[in-house]
């Protein structure tokens, strides 16, 4: 069988785009954490293509509901299988059209071509085309065996991302009940430390992260699912978690540092890689941190010197808060604000005795 130079053409572009196609399958489903490395389709697709233009337009509208926003991420898995289906039908089209005269009856034009191809990576397979040259044939086999492939690896993929994101929303609907809803980091190690069973809320919060960090980066997809609470958002108990570690190694007192140390190394490692994939900036200069706006809570905390406390603090904060607040502003979430008065609001009187001055605190309320 001999090509023209068109058909040389065609058929080159063909194999690269079924190649970029199972590439990037291969390493959004197959290999079991992100890669950086090499050519990805399905990042783009998602991120310019799909969320970035409704983002924009919900920006503009400056109107928006959590329940217009979980529907994103289902659709988009749906879109992504169609984008790749879509791809490798178009890029065995161009290698059949490259063979139309290996073919019975010929192809006439390209619209043929994308038919036969088509019926052929969806295995249809109606017999009314008939690949006849022992190439043509081997095309017809491997288009439908990337078909086949295609769709099973994509209906386990799904099965997996479903169950990933419901551990998700678990745990993090639990680690926001023990610290009361509060979205302050503070809370939540004041909480840890007056709790009996404080090892368990700090190996469900190192479990969570360290979970967090292997599923997403494994399926960066589930950075798009929303969290079924907004009071328990995921990424809203990420940026609480990370700033009672850091609380916590900034006191310099605690007898469960080293747990500490691995939620926050954890916690700063999935922040980064989810802004790499994202290609998010965080050079802002209104998020630096700045310890002034930290010394009244170590005060209250009872630190030794509340100034150093509070210089370390904004330093290990430094490391992942302009992340979070990039994954914020980039998923339209809002960020709650970690200050002095929150602290203080946690320590008010939650419910009061029908006696005046019968009042139960927050610090009793943590009490054994």
């Amino acid at each position: 069988m001999s090509f023209s130079e068109t058909d040389l053409l065609s058929l080159s572009v063909g194999l690269v785009i079924i190649a970029l196609v199972l590439s990037d399958v291969f390493q959004s489903i197959i290999v079991p954490h992100y890669r950086p490395q090499g050519s990805r389709l399905s990042p783009l697709f998602i991120s310019k293509l799909l969320w970035q233009p409704l983002r924009s337009h919900l920006i503009r509208r400056s109107k928006h509901t959590e329940q217009d926003l979980s529907l994103f991420a289902p659709a988009a898995i749906v879109s992504m299988l169609t984008f790749w289906l879509a791809l490798l039908t178009s890029g065995y089209a161009m290698i059949l059209w490259a063979e139309r005269n290996s073919v019975k009856p010929p192809l006439n034009n390209f619209g043929e071509a994308l038919y036969f191809s088509a019926t052929s990576v969806l295995t249809v397979g109606y017999g009314d085309v008939i690949a006849c040259s022992p190439v043509s044939r081997v095309t017809v086999i491997a288009a439908a065996l990337s078909g086949l492939v295609l769709l099973a690896i994509t209906v386990a993929f799904m099965f997996a991302v479903q169950s990933h994101f419901h551990n998700r929303e678990v745990s993090a609907q639990i680690i926001s009940s023990r610290h009361g809803h509060s979205k302050n980091g503070c809370v939540l190690y004041m909480r840890i430390l007056r709790d009996e069973n404080a090892m368990s809320t700090l190996e469900l919060c190192e479990h969570w992260l360290t979970d967090i960090y292997q599923s997403h980066s494994a399926y960066p997809i589930l950075l798009y699912f929303r969290s079924r609470s907004s009071r328990a958002s995921w990424l809203i108990q990420l940026l609480v978690v990370l700033d009672a570690a850091a609380c916590a190694m900034a006191m310099q007192k605690s007898e469960y540092a080293s747990v500490f140390a691995s939620i926050y190394e954890n916690g700063v490692r999935a922040v980064d890689v989810f802004c790499q994939y994202l290609s998010l900036s965080r050079a802002a200069d209104d998020l630096i941190q700045t310890p002034e706006a930290f010394v009244p809570i170590f005060e209250n905390l009872g630190a030794a010197n509340a100034q150093a406390a509070a210089i370390r603090f904004a330093n290990y904060r430094q490391r992942y808060f302009a992340g979070v607040a990039a994954l914020s502003r980039f998923f339209l979430i809002e960020m709650p604000v970690f200050n002095y008065a929150d602290v203080l609001e946690s320590r008010q009187p939650r419910y009061a005795a029908a006696s005046p001055g019968n009042t139960v605190t927050f610090d009793s309320l943590l009490k054994p």
